[in-house]
């Protein structure tokens, strides 16, 4: 099954957005990443991720940006597709 999360995280300035975009690409399944900057502070980015893929989970995703001191303040979209 086609998915997709569109998700609001707040993340420390480290990592750098290509190691959060890496790591989330290598999750099984993984299609696409996309990260756009909403705001940035002294300390912190908030962001707005959207991850594409077949057969992922929100609690793996989830897992990985954790790794990273990502924090899930909402998940803004969930899409379910069949494949075709």
């Amino acid at each position: 099954m086609k998915v997709a999360y569109y998700l609001d995280i707040l993340k420390p300035h480290m990592p750098s957005l290509d190691l959060v975009a890496r790591k989330l690409m290598e999750i099984e399944g993984m299609k696409n990443v996309r990260i756009k900057v909403d705001e940035l502070d002294q300390k912190t980015a908030s962001l707005h991720i959207s991850v594409e893929g077949n057969d992922i989970s929100l609690e793996t995703v989830t897992e990985v940006l954790s790794s990273m001191n990502c924090a899930l303040h909402s998940v803004d979209e969930v899409i379910y597709e069949h494949k075709e």
